[in-house]
């Protein structure tokens, strides 16, 4: 069988090749807010830019 050991702050957890992207997810999805900013610049790094509004000032 296929897996993932964890190792650090995972000890102890072994996570099967066939659910691994499903533990990601949740780990993802309820992670920390810094981990979730991550997240995000990582996935949006490739064929992404980021652009912010731009409040006109009077």
């Amino acid at each position: 069988m296929s897996k993932y050991i964890g190792m650090g702050s995972e000890q102890g957890k072994v996570i099967p090749a066939e659910k691994a992207f499903e533990y990601a997810l949740e780990r993802v999805k309820n992670g920390t807010d810094y981990e979730k900013q991550e997240f995000v610049e990582w996935f949006y790094s490739g064929d992404w830019y980021y652009e912010e509004e731009m409040k006109e000032e009077f």
